[in-house]
């Protein structure tokens, strides 16, 4: 009953903010929702992330859904193979119209017995942009096939990372220019 009460009274706060003038007001507005996602879940979120990457004159900014693999995958030695599900949300700048919508599954390979708990990370995506062109980047298709390499620490409930994203048609259409972001990853585990 507690979660129901907050929930309302942050989208009550929310919607108030989102109405004002003034840009802080309506920073807390997606502040406030953000806020009565994690407080009400019900998407059963094991967690949030947020990554920043580039591609020479392309920005891209996403917000990460996150979701555990219930059990760890395989064990090698001191390797534990273990993995996550992310959906990610944002946009692709210059253009704020440039919507970037992917889902991918990441498969972690941690080293456990250090610390830190280091690991590589590596996913194939499934992803839709909004625009097929932007400033000088052909890409043909909203549908984008992606692929992930990165690495990262976890230190208690927070992981933090660099990784390359490769962004592509996989030459189902030509011009397939794609993008190539390089990214810092923060991710918070509940």
């Amino acid at each position: 009953m507690l979660k129901v009460r907050i929930t309302l009274l942050m989208a009550v706060l929310s919607l108030g903010a989102a109405n004002a003038e003034d840009f802080p007001w309506r920073a807390s507005a997606i502040g406030i929702s953000v806020a009565s996602l994690l407080v009400w879940n019900p998407m059963q979120l094991d967690g949030l992330g947020f990554d920043q990457g580039s591609d020479e004159s392309f920005e891209r900014t996403r917000m990460l859904w996150l979701w555990n693999m219930d059990e760890p995958i395989a064990e090698f030695g001191p390797v534990t193979l273990d993995g996550h599900y992310e959906f990610g949300f944002g946009q692709i700048a210059p253009s704020p119209q440039n919507v970037h919508l992917g889902f991918t599954p990441i498969l972690e390979w941690q080293l456990n017995a250090l610390p830190g708990s280091p690991m590589l990370e590596t996913g194939l995506s499934a992803n839709w942009l909004s625009l097929t062109e932007q400033a000088d980047r052909q890409i043909s298709t909203h549908f984008q096939f992606g692929e992930v390499l990165g690495v990262a620490v976890k230190i208690a409930d927070w992981q933090l990372g660099a990784r390359y994203q490769h962004l592509s048609n996989g030459d189902v259409k030509q011009p397939n220019n794609g993008y190539n972001f390089f990214n810092v990853v923060v991710k918070y585990w509940y």
